[in-house]
């Protein structure tokens, strides 16, 4: 049972999911190079946030939280004392162009709630509509008379 961790400049490790949350959680500040002090998280391939640290003291298995043969993006976690809200950052240095969604997601959860979503969202639904033959023809037609 193992996942793969993507972090630094464009580097993967494989960890063991088959031990105690609070080991891999070590392990995997260790091999990445990751002082002891700071909070990390991990990242799936659909945004979601593990919650790796907030568990990292009870007895549950790594495998509990984390899918096997997954892929996840390193995080740091920074606390703001003021209100208690987090932000994440992403210890993953450069994405390339075939992690194009990746990138998406990672802006996405660095910047929550700012303007850029609303305009992402609106050519995302342009995409989906384009994919029945009738409507690709209607939306084709549209985006000629408007350029």
């Amino acid at each position: 049972m193992f996942v793969t961790v993507l972090f630094g400049e464009s580097r993967m490790e494989m960890f063991n999911i088959n031990c105690k949350l609070i080991h891999f959680i070590h392990n995997l500040k260790e091999r990445c190079g990751v002082d002891m002090k700071v909070c990390v998280d991990l990242m799936n391939h659909n945004g979601t946030v593990m919650n790796l640290e907030t568990k990292r003291f009870t007895v549950d298995m790594a495998s509990s939280l984390l899918a096997e043969r997954e892929y996840y993006v390193l995080l740091q976690v920074c606390r703001n004392d003021d209100d208690g809200s987090q932000k994440y950052i992403p210890l993953l240095q450069s994405v390339s162009q075939s992690h194009q969604e990746l990138t998406e997601l990672l802006r996405k959860l660095c910047n929550p709630g700012q303007e850029g979503d609303k305009k992402d969202n609106a050519p995302r639904r342009g995409r989906i509509n384009r994919k029945g033959p009738a409507s690709h023809k209607e939306q084709g037609s549209k985006n000629v008379s408007e350029a």
